[in-house]
């Protein structure tokens, strides 16, 4: 039976979730097949990649709130990181290069995907090397916008962690406006403590749920509606990377508070 109280989240009924984990499942499949003839399609990934994207957050039934004006230039996009889900999002609006831990790399389909997609691997500890300023300043002169998240780690807090400043560098070096982007999964009850529970309770990857198990709950849900807020882009002109983070953290943050 859907979930009715007024604490949990409305929820479907089973037949229901097996037909979207079915629909989830022909959606991966497809890009198992992307993958397999990949020299044929290397020239569209892009588009193709904001299709799948796209395609799948219907599925799940993830509804977008978007608010201000998406970058039409070269950006390092930065933001408040909740869920494996905003991969899917920001993959669907912006198609840019993520920066992911490196042993996503080894993940079924999720790896190959990212791969084909010109994610940028980091391995543990590379955040303080110069190298991953370099690597991030590449992908940016080719004319693809970075998206990464700061913090480095999922949180299910309205107020963002502290934010990694060396990660600020490649657009100090090369001249690269800032985007913050906030994203909050909006609960669909006013939560008891305002300024507490201010991201839906269901909706953050955290304390190494698994991700199947993540997956499933939320393919249980009606819908998930999710704000996405682009700030006004910042300059790196007269910062450094440490006040550059500090300014991408505040106007997110700001954007976050309920």
């Amino acid at each position: 039976m859907p979930a009715t109280s007024a604490s949990s989240p409305a929820t479907v009924k089973r037949w229901q979730y097996q037909l979207k984990l079915c629909k989830f499942i022909a959606h991966c499949l497809i890009a198992v097949a992307v993958m397999l003839t990949l020299p044929l399609h290397k020239r569209y990934m892009r588009r193709l990649s904001g299709w799948w994207y796209r395609r799948l957050l219907v599925i799940m039934n993830v509804r977008l709130e978007v608010q201000g004006a998406r970058p039409k230039a070269t950006v390092l996009a930065v933001s408040n990181h909740v869920s494996w889900v905003d991969i899917l999002i920001y993959g669907s609006l912006l198609q840019p290069a993520f920066v992911s831990k490196a042993e996503v790399a080894k993940w079924p389909i999720v790896g190959a995907i990212a791969r084909a997609t010109h994610t940028i691997f980091l391995p543990r500890g590379a955040f303080k090397t110069r190298q991953t300023s370099d690597t991030l300043a590449a992908t940016l002169k080719q004319g693809t916008s970075v998206m990464l998240f700061p913090e480095a780690a999922t949180s299910d807090s309205v107020t963002p962690g502290r934010f990694h400043a060396r990660l600020f560098t490649a657009a100090l070096d090369h001249d690269y406006a800032v985007q913050p982007v906030a994203i909050r999964y909006l609960p669909e009850h006013l939560p008891e403590q305002p300024g507490i529970a201010g991201q839906h309770p269901w909706a953050a990857w955290v304390n190494d749920a698994g991700l199947g198990g993540h997956l499933n709950k939320l393919l249980r849900l009606q819908k998930l509606n999710v704000s996405v807020s682009f700030c006004e882009a910042i300059s790196p002109q007269g910062h450094d990377r440490r006040s550059l983070a500090h300014a991408s953290h505040s106007s997110i943050t700001a954007q976050l508070q309920p």
